[in-house]
This record gives C-alpha cells, sequence and structure tokens, in this order.
C-alpha cells in the first residue's frame, strides 16, 4: 500500500508548502487528487513517488520509505516525459533495455505494455505525430514497462478535450483493476465517478477525503476521512519483493548501447538541425578561406596570413564542437532523470552523448578543412594536411567535452545558449593568436596553459610550419612570437587534446552527479 502520514515539506526559509497530509492508496484502487493550482498536488506526488524527501512525516510503499522503493513506483510528471522522435515500440524498447535487469523478456514486455494502454496501431508512429491523448498513453507506458506496483500522473489529462481525458481516466481505472495502486492529480471532474476516492487540497492540506458525489459538492471543508476501497492484492504485487530495485544487475554495455543508439536516433531525425549542423562546417571553411588572398598558405606568402588563418580554423573547429554540444543536456534533463531514478549509469549516459557527437563534429571538421585547404593548398610535406584534419577534429571533440560540462550546469536551454560566448571568449583570447603568450603577463600567461585552445593552436601552426616560416622570413620579432611557440610536436598536442577532452567529460560526470534534486 502507498501511504503518507503527516507528510509536510518546507522550502528555503521554513515555509511550509505541504501539509500535514495522510492518505492510502490501495493496490486495486484510482484515487484522484484535485485542488488548485499551487495546493500541492505536485509537491505530494513527487514525495510519494520517492523524488523529493518531506521535511516531515513519512512516505512509503509496503512498508519501506518511497525514496528506497522508487524502482516499484511509476511517476508520470506534467510535462512530457517522451523523446517525440521516436515511436513508441522504440521508446518502450529504450525504456525496458535501461530499467529492466539483463534477464527479462523486453520484446514481450514492449509488447504486453502497447496492448495494455491500446497503443498497438500506434506502435510504429513517431511520438510527435501522435494526438494528445496518445502522447500521454506513451509517457505513461514508458513507466509501465517497469512493471510498477504503483502509477502517480500528474495532471494527464491536461489540455485534452473530454472525450479523450474519459478514454484516459478509463485507462487509469482499468490499470488499477489489474492490482495497482494509481493516484491521479486532475483538475477535471468528469470523470471522477471512475474514481474509488478523491483528495482535496487547499493550501497544502487535504481538507477532503470521499467520494466524487462528496467532491463535486464541496458539502464540507473537511469530509470525514474514507478508508480506500478493499481489493484483493494479486500475489504479483504483494509482499516485499514488490519493492526490488529493477535495475539491478544490468550491464553497463547494455546501457551504453540503449543510450547511444536512443541519442543516435533522435538526433539524426531531426533532419533540419542537422542538416544546418553538417551545412554550417563548410561554410565557415568558405569565409576562411575567401577572406584571404590566394595562396596564404603558400611558402612564399606573409606568416602573418598563416598565422591568422590558421586562428581562424581553430576557432571554427572550437565553434562547430562547443555550438553542437552545449545544449544537448539541458534540453532533455526532463526526459533522463527517470533514467537515473532507476540507476542508469551518468558515466554510460555522457559517454553515449560524446560518442554520438565525436562523429558528427568528425564529420564537421573533415568538412571545413577540407574547404579551407581545398582553397587555400597547404604546400607543405604530404602528411601535413593530415596533421592539420587531426588537430582540428581534436579541437572540436575537446570543445564537445566542455560544451557537454556546461550543459550540465545550466538550467535551461537559454541559459546554455547564452553561455556560449563565455565558453568561447577564453579560448579566443587565450590561445595565443590574438595577443601572443610571450606578450601576456606572467600569470596570464600561466593561465593560458590551461587553456586547450592555446595547444591546439600551437599544435596546428607546428604543422603547417608557421615556426620555421616566421624565422625564415624575420617576423619572429616583429610578430612577438616566440621561437618555441610553433615547435609543439603533432604527438604531443594529439596527447595534450585528448586529456582535456577526457577531464572535461570528468567533469561533465561530476557535475550531473551532484545535480540538485528537483525542486518540491
Amino acid at each position: 500500500m502507498l501511504v503518507a502520514r503527516d507528510v509536510e515539506v518546507t522550502v528555503a526559509g521554513g515555509t511550509r508548502i505541504l501539509g500535514p497530509v495522510s492518505l492510502d492508496v490501495a493496490p486495486g484502487s484510482l484515487v484522484a487528487l484535485m485542488g488548485a493550482s499551487g495546493s500541492g498536488k505536485s509537491t505530494l506526488l513527487r514525495v510519494l513517488a520517492g523524488i523529493t524527501e518531506p521535511s516531515a512525516g513519512d512516505a512509503t510503499w509496503s512498508s519501506v520509505p518511497t525514496l528506497e522503493a522508487v524502482h516499484a513506483l511509476g511517476y508520470v510528471p506534467q510535462h512530457e516525459t517522451v523523446y517525440d522522435r521516436l515511436t513508441p515500440r522504440e521508446a518502450l524498447r529504450y525504456a525496458a533495455c535501461l530499467r529492466l535487469d539483463g534477464t527479462a523478456t523486453n520484446e514481450a514486455r514492449v509488447a504486453s505494455v502497447l496492448d495494455e494502454l491500446d497503443l498497438v496501431e500506434q506502435g510504429d508512429t513517431l511520438i510527435r505525430n501522435l494526438s494528445g491523448g496518445e502522447r500521454r498513453r506513451a509517457a505513461c507506458g514508458l513507466e509501465l514497462v517497469g512493471d510498477p506496483r504503483a502509477l502517480l500522473l500528474d495532471e494527464p489529462t491536461s489540455g485534452l478535450d473530454t472525450v479523450l481525458e474519459r478514454r484516459l481516466m478509463e485507462l487509469f481505472r482499468r490499470l488499477a483493476d489489474h492490482g495497482r495502486a494509481v493516484l491521479v492529480a486532475t483538475h477535471a471532474t468528469a470523470s471522477l465517478d471512475l474514481c474509488d476516492e478523491v483528495v482535496v487540497l487547499e493550501r497544502g492540506e487535504a481538507v477532503q477525503h470521499g467520494t466524487a458525489a462528496v467532491a463535486r459538492s464541496h458539502l464540507a471543508e473537511v469530509a470525514s476521512r474514507v478508508e480506500p476501497v478493499s481489493h484483493r492484492v494479486p500475489d504479483a504485487l504483494a509482499g516485499p519483493d514488490a519493492v526490488g530495485p529493477l535495475g539491478s544487475g544490468r550491464p553497463v554495455a547494455v546501457e551504453f548501447r540503449a543510450l547511444t543508439s536512443r541519442y543516435y536516433r533522435t538526433l539524426t531525425r531531426d533532419r533540419r538541425t542537422l542538416g544546418l549542423m553538417l551545412g554550417q562546417a563548410p561554410l565557415i571553411g568558405l569565409l576562411i578561406a575567401i577572406v584571404f588572398g590566394a595562396g596564404a598558405l603558400s611558402a612564399t606568402a606573409s606568416p602573418t596570413d598563416a598565422i591568422e588563418l590558421v586562428l581562424m580554423l581553430m576557432t571554427g573547429a572550437i565553434w562547430l564542437g562547443t555550438s553542437s554540444a552545449c545544449r544537448e543536456v539541458v534540453k532533455e534533463r526532463g526526459l533522463v532523470e527517470r533514467d537515473f531514478d532507476f540507476g542508469v549509469r551518468i558515466d554510460a549516459y555522457v559517454v553515449a552523448k560524446a560518442i554520438v557527437l565525436f562523429a558528427l563534429t568528425f564529420v564537421q571538421a573533415f568538412l571545413l578543412t577540407a574547404v579551407v585547404l581545398a582553397l587555400q593548398p597547404l604546400h607543405e610535406r604530404a602528411v601535413a594536411s593530415l596533421e592539420v584534419f587531426v588537430l582540428v577534429v581534436l579541437a572540436a571533440w575537446a570543445s564537445v567535452a566542455m560544451g557537454l560540462a556546461a550543459s550540465c550546469v545550466a538550467r535551461t536551454v537559454d541559459q546554455a545558449a547564452g553561455a556560449l560566448p563565455l565558453l568561447l571568449m577564453p579560448q579566443l583570447l587565450f590561445a595565443g593568436g590574438l595577443i601572443p603568450t610571450a606578450q601576456m603577463p606572467g600569470a596570464v600567461r600561466a593561465f593560458s596553459n590551461l587553456i586547450y585552445a592555446r595547444w591546439a593552436y600551437a599544435g596546428l601552426g607546428s604543422a603547417v610550419n608557421l615556426g620555421g616560416r616566421l624565422a625564415n622570413s624575420g617576423a619572429s620579432a616583429v610578430t612577438n612570437f616566440g621561437s618555441n611557440f610553433f615547435s609543439l610536436s603533432t604527438g604531443a598536442a594529439v596527447v595534450i587534446l585528448l586529456t582535456f577532452t577526457l577531464v572535461q567529460l570528468l567533469a561533465a560526470m561530476v557535475l550531473l552527479m551532484i545535480r540538485p534534486r528537483p525542486e518540491p
């Protein structure tokens, strides 16, 4: 049984936003939670789902605190929790891989949930093309695939017309009749007759427990508490085993493959965004190449042109990597929090993101470098072009890692987008291209060694023999580049850039691990 006893939640400053609230939701019963906006419905649901810890009182499932029984509790928040560029069948398959153990027959479970939700015919239609009611059912399916013993839903009928609302409530009635404890927060009153009990919240307190008729008529501020309708608890749902972590023993390789595949599908199905991401690379390369006269990289050209062109090439690589990654975690935080609740490894999630973005930026770096070197041929040893390409790729990968770390910090997509200039400017200013490191104050010069762009720039300059060009032209003194700045070998640059990439990926993992719990 799902039980709340004198549950209270207070926020910073000591303001109590919920409680004390007590209620019982027995397996086999459907309970509606009603109240005006701000009455505490969502906060209570999060406490009962094991997401928010109560400040006082107890919330338990089968006598176990809900914080420890999260695997037995299905929670569907009010906002969308489905990847709309997947089909319901695909979404359920990924949920099964990430929430069930390695021995589960996932395909059979997916088929069973689709049938239970009456989504078999829509199983291979993109979720974004489904109706509002079908999308809500698909969101419920992500929780049902783990066969939860209790299901908590926050305003699932919001925005639906009366007919769709009735169909969805009838679905919840069937789910309850199958032995689940179902608690639904709702404003709608048309289908309350399907519920066994209605609980009304006002200003964070339960002022009424009763039938649908009692709730509709508002006969009293505080009605007599009515015990939930007694139902036989099916054997499959009874006993202490109902609380066991369904995701235990899941191989990390299974999680990694599922996370990588899911991200790849959702990314590649957004054709417009993918086209813009790929199309900007050759365009940036074209712009870089045409601002210089022909032969900017030739042996007889001014080394100043080569210095500036290499700086722009590196800046283009950093832009491509950072802009591709800086929104990729924050934009789906609401979608993956439930994955984390089920024990999905954060390192598998971050690495899966990085692998797909590395593949994307590899193509971007190839297009960028190919266009630049096609229009501005590199008159050096044959392997120099390959070295340039490798270093451009690694600069982009280090930028992907930086963007992912920033995306883990941002609270909104707008914050992530707004942080983009703040990520790029230090790389540009401290790389040594605009202001040579030899001219920087001592402390600033030391700090520049912690900026990966400084090493990417030095490596790229070494690949195109900028040090030799400066020495041969006698321009070293004029440009203020030290004699050793462009002497970094390609191998050393590769090692340094890979190290920066690894460190920033680890930082992204740590930032996700210490992320704050959702607000009450």
